[in-house]
C-alpha cells in the first residue's frame, strides 16, 4: 500500500497537478436590498449558453442558496462566475469547502423600471423635512406630523395614480414631507410623501404621482383630498 501511494504522488508531480474534488455552498444577495436572488447562474465561465455540456451551471434557489461540487485542478481555491440578467457579473475566487455570502450589484437598467403598486416593496429609509416649496410657509403645523415605515407602506399600497391637474386642484401642498428610498424587485426608487395627502415615486428617469383618497387614511395627513362637491363650493 505504501508503494502504491508513493507512485500516485510521483505520477501527480510528473504529469502536472492532480485533479481533486471541491465543494462550495452559500447564498447570493442583492447588494442594495440584501434580498436573496433567485436563478443566478454559477459556473467556471461567464458564458450564458447553459445547454453547452462544457459550460455547466448551478442555479440559485428561490432563497438565493447554492451548492456546487465537482473536480478541479486545484484543491485550495476555486474561481466561479456569478451571472444574472440585471446584475453585474462577478468573478470570485472561493476557498474549497467554504460557505460564502455573495453580493451582486444591480445594473442601472433595473432602476429605470416603473414602480408597480400591485407588487410588494420595502421601505429602507425615511427622513422628514419642512422645505417643500409651498405658498403655506407656516411650518408650526408640521412639528408633530410624522409617519412610520408601516404607515408609509400602507399609504402607498392604498393610494391611486393621479395626473397633473388632479394633483394641482384636489390636494393641499404643505411645506412638510417625508422622503426616502424604497426597493421593489431589487430596483431602488425615491419617494416623497407630502402632508397634503399626495406622494411621488421616482426612478432614474420617471416620476409617478399618487393621491390618498381613502377616508380612513386621512388621519395620517394634515389635509385630505378634496371631493367634487368641495371643489364646486370653492368656485
Amino acid at each position: 500500500m505504501k508503494y502504491t501511494i508513493n507512485l500516485f504522488f510521483i505520477l501527480c508531480l510528473t504529469f502536472s497537478s492532480c485533479d481533486c474534488r471541491y465543494q462550495l455552498s452559500g447564498v447570493v444577495l442583492d447588494q442594495r436590498s440584501g434580498n436573496p436572488i433567485e436563478s443566478v447562474a454559477i459556473g467556471k465561465t461567464d458564458t450564458a449558453d447553459l445547454d453547452n455540456p462544457f459550460n455547466r451551471k448551478t442555479i440559485t434557489t428561490k432563497n438565493g442558496s447554492y451548492e456546487i461540487s465537482g473536480v478541479a485542478g486545484s484543491c485550495n481555491e476555486i474561481t466561479m462566475y456569478f451571472t444574472k440578467t440585471g446584475y453585474t457579473t462577478e468573478k470570485i475566487t472561493l476557498q474549497n469547502n467554504s460557505t460564502d455570502t455573495i453580493f451582486l450589484q444591480p445594473t442601472s437598467e433595473q432602476k429605470a423600471e416603473l414602480f408597480d403598486l400591485n407588487k410588494d416593496f420595502d421601505i429602507v429609509d425615511l427622513q422628514k423635512s419642512n422645505d417643500y416649496p409651498s405658498s403655506d410657509t407656516d411650518t408650526a403645523k408640521c412639528e408633530k406630523w410624522t409617519l412610520s415605515k408601516a404607515e408609509i407602506k400602507k399609504i402607498i399600497n392604498e393610494s391611486k395614480p393621479i395626473n397633473g391637474p388632479e394633483w394641482h386642484h384636489l390636494f393641499g401642498h404643505y411645506p412638510c414631507s417625508i422622503d426616502g428610498i424604497l426597493i421593489q424587485n431589487s430596483a431602488e426608487y425615491d419617494y416623497s410623501i407630502n402632508s397634503g395627502a399626495w406622494l411621488t415615486i421616482s426612478s432614474s428617469d420617471t416620476t409617478l404621482m399618487f393621491g390618498s383618497f381613502k377616508e380612513e387614511n386621512n388621519k395620517y395627513f394634515l389635509d385630505s383630498a378634496w371631493s367634487e362637491e368641495e371643489m364646486e363650493g370653492n368656485e
